[in-house]
């Protein structure tokens, strides 16, 4: 019968690996996964009341759904959110005061804080939402506008209708109106500040006014412009908007002088009787060479084309007053305080409009003068080119020739021309004629 060859049967482990493994299973903790809705960071003002909260109201300009912080004393902000450059990798280790001096003192955190953040969370993004004031004018601007551009004619409605107009718009303004008395003062002061009033029967009556509404944007225009814009937007939509283009390049050649003066030899010989002495002055040649080289550019942008002082600070204030209107206002009225801008007394676009087409001029015609010197340094360069293109076609025939002949050589040639010939006689020394006897 044959034999098979069984497994060895595997070793026994002992206690001691049993009880080390078991240690180390015990010890080891797992990562928690990373949540789908993570927690995030919001720097919120001091000293706000105590009944302050976070509420979903539509945006002005987009009526999309967005967070305000309200305040009651102090009204609403905005979250702005600051990021990281995605470039940056870049993340938030938060945690509360509480966890930070218990681990310092020893102790143990409270049951409340361990739910929150427990020692600490890490947030992978390090971005973080500042709350920054916002005018409730800008709140109350959908419930005040036209509904659709059709609708052309206002009516004077009380302050009651206005109210009612804004707990129907969404059930926060509904909420906030209801448990915040303070904050029906508050739009009253709005409506007032924008709208045009009429008293009938002992009751206040509100339209909107666009030119109230105009003089409330340029004064916070104006705001923006004396504090200074940001170095992103003066570059991008000041400076480079009034950046003229180079017209015309002058140029003054270089001059070369030479001065030469040289004193010749002089020699005398002096004979005497006994001895007969020589005494030569060594010729000085003393030249003095004069190289001017003057090179002088002047670059001018147009002739007597100066930059008017009061341009910059116009264009500015328009910069401004277009992030306003295209943040702030609605569709509606933002069409329509554009238009009223054009006719309206309260500022003057008209000397930007006529400088800035002129630079759109300037610009064109310099494109124009590029392309045409373009042209003309390409064809130059094409003529200059031709002797090179010449000389560099013929290397490149005489290498295809040699590449060409090499190939057609049979394999006897080639191992010939690895034969060592240094010490042996060449053929055509075998058929010279030999020296004539004598």
């Amino acid at each position: 019968m044959a034999r098979t060859r069984s497994k060895p049967a595997p070793a026994a482990t002992t206690t001691e690996e049993q009880e080390s493994t078991l240690e180390s299973s015990s010890t080891t903790k797992s990562v928690p996964p990373s949540e789908a809705n993570p927690p995030k960071l919001f720097l919120l003002p001091k000293d706000t009341s105590k009944d302050s909260r976070i509420v979903t109201l539509d945006n002005p300009a987009t009526s999309a759904p967005s967070r305000y912080y309200f305040c009651p004393e102090k009204g609403f902000y905005e979250f702005t959110r600051i990021a990281a450059p995605k470039k940056d990798c870049r993340s938030w280790l938060v945690t509360s005061e509480e966890s930070l001096s218990s681990n310092e003192a020893g102790e143990e955190l409270n049951s409340d804080s361990k739910a929150e953040l427990g020692t600490g969370y890490v947030l992978q993004t390090a971005n973080f939402f500042i709350a920054t004031p916002i005018d409730l004018l800008f709140l109350i601007l959908p419930v005040l506008a036209p509904k659709n551009a059709k609708e052309t004619e206002q009516h004077y409605l009380e302050l009651f209708d206005h109210l009612e107009a804004l707990s129907a718009a969404s059930r926060q303004w509904k909420a906030l109106l209801t448990q915040y008395p303070s904050l029906k003062v508050m739009v009253e002061k709005k409506l007032i500040a924008i709208c045009d009033a009429v008293s009938m029967g002992g009751e206040s009556m509100y339209r909107i006014s666009q030119e109230k509404l105009l003089a409330i944007l340029l004064k916070k225009a104006e705001r923006v412009c004396k504090n200074g814009l940001p170095p992103s937007l003066e570059n991008k939509f000041i400076k480079t908007a009034l950046e003229v283009p180079i017209m015309n390049i002058k140029r003054e050649e270089s001059n070369l002088t030479v001065v030469s003066e040289t004193t010749g030899s002089q020699l005398s010989t002096t004979t005497g009787a006994d001895s007969q002495a020589s005494t030569e002055s060594p010729s000085t040649a003393a030249t003095s060479v004069t190289h001017e080289e003057v090179v002088k550019e002047e670059i001018t942008s147009s002739p007597s084309f100066v930059t008017p002082p009061e341009i910059p600070h116009l264009l500015r204030l328009r910069t401004a007053l277009t992030y306003l209107t295209s943040s702030y206002l609605p569709s509606t009225i933002r069409t329509s305080i554009n238009s009223f801008l054009q006719t309206s007394s309260l500022v003057d676009f008209e000397p930007l409009t006529a400088h800035l087409a002129l630079v759109a001029k300037l610009r064109s015609e310099a494109a124009a003068l590029r392309s045409i010197s373009d042209n003309i340094s390409r064809k130059r360069g094409l003529e200059e080119d031709d002797e090179k293109i010449a000389e560099r076609e013929e290397k490149k025939r005489k290498k295809e020739e040699e590449t060409l002949k090499k190939k057609n050589e049979s394999r006897g040639i080639k191992q010939l021309k690895k034969v060592d010939t240094s010490g042996m006689k060449k053929m055509s020394s075998f058929f010279t004629k030999l020296p004539k006897k004598t």
